[in-house]
């Protein structure tokens, strides 16, 4: 069985909080989205074979059976999971890769600035197996 798992620094405020809004718009009809620290052990087990450099936290990460998508890729494809309006935001898509991942950079590059407090979210026991630790 394959899992789609998204990938997300875990010490990032605006990761976070990402996730948090995922779990809170997610359409409840599609396979569920689990959860995973880029600096766990599973990551990196995970994500070598891609090549993946865990230099760069700055990313999101989705891994969609065998298929790893980037940046903003990695965030238009998981509105898929999402309910109205949010799903609608895989539109994005039709702008060109190199323009979106550079809007992306630059909210990557300012996140934790964008949420100053510190923020670790902790699922309810309902939700504690869609994170892989």
């Amino acid at each position: 069985m394959s899992k789609t798992v998204l990938f997300f620094d875990g010490d990032c405020s605006l990761c976070n909080k990402t996730v948090q809004f995922i779990l809170k718009h997610e359409h409840k009809i599609t396979e569920p989205v689990f959860f995973c620290s880029l600096q766990s052990a599973y990551a990196k087990q995970a994500l070598s074979k891609y090549n993946y450099n865990f230099n760069q936290l700055s990313t999101l990460v989705l891994l969609v059976n065998d298929t790893v998508y980037y940046k903003s890729d990695a965030a238009l494809y998981i509105t898929k999971f999402l309910k109205a309006p949010y799903s609608w935001g895989a539109v994005y898509t039709a702008i060109p890769l190199s323009i979106r991942n550079s809007f992306y950079d630059f909210i990557a590059s300012n996140r934790k600035k964008l949420i100053k407090k510190p923020f670790c979210y902790i699922p309810t026991p309902e939700l504690k197996n869609r994170f892989i630790e």
